[in-house]
């Protein structure tokens, strides 16, 4: 489990625990007036606060991501899909991933390829990373490894969401 799922069990957890006094209160409430609770209505509630959190939870990673990305990184695609233990995502798909592009180091000389990052994001996963050199004018580009090595030229559609993101950036951060 992950440090990011750990943290969602324990929001789960304490949503359940607040729903719990909440409810035990107002059903002692009810019974002090003279209503008739049933046994269920507790653990129904409790079950029902949670599994609302945690759909709300699922739904708006997404968007609290990434408005915690710095202003000029800027979300290329998403992601997404479902899960039979998420039925619900099936008829409400929800973003599980997306990729995100930043530039890094700009052009590498004069009229020639830009260097840009490409951020990897997936719920519950580490984010990772990828280094690609861009050549606006000639619409192609080039893994770079950790080490710096570039690998070959490869073409790229026009449309290609980094060449059009990273070519509209022109020049890095």
């Amino acid at each position: 489990m992950t440090a990011s799922m750990g943290w969602d069990v324990l929001g789960m957890l304490i949503v359940g625990l607040g729903a719990a006094a909440v409810l035990y209160a107002a059903l002692h409430a009810l019974r002090k007036a003279g209503f008739h609770t049933p046994g269920w209505a507790l653990p129904s509630g409790i079950g029902a606060a949670m599994l609302l959190f945690t759909i709300w939870n699922e739904y708006t990673w997404f968007p609290r991501v990434r408005d915690q990305l710095p202003d000029h990184v800027q979300v290329l695609d998403t992601g997404a899909g479902g899960k039979a233990w998420r039925p619900w995502t099936f008829v409400v798909p929800m973003v599980t991933r997306f990729s995100a592009l930043e530039p890094s180091s700009g052009q590498l000389d004069k009229d020639g390829p830009i260097r840009v990052r490409i951020l990897l994001v997936e719920r519950w996963q580490p984010t990772r990373f990828v280094t690609l050199d861009v050549d606006c004018a000639s619409e192609r580009q080039r893994m770079v490894a950790g080490n710096g090595t570039a690998q070959n030229w490869q073409a790229v559609a026009g449309n290609d969401p980094v060449l059009i993101t990273a070519c509209a950036n022109e020049g890095g951060v």
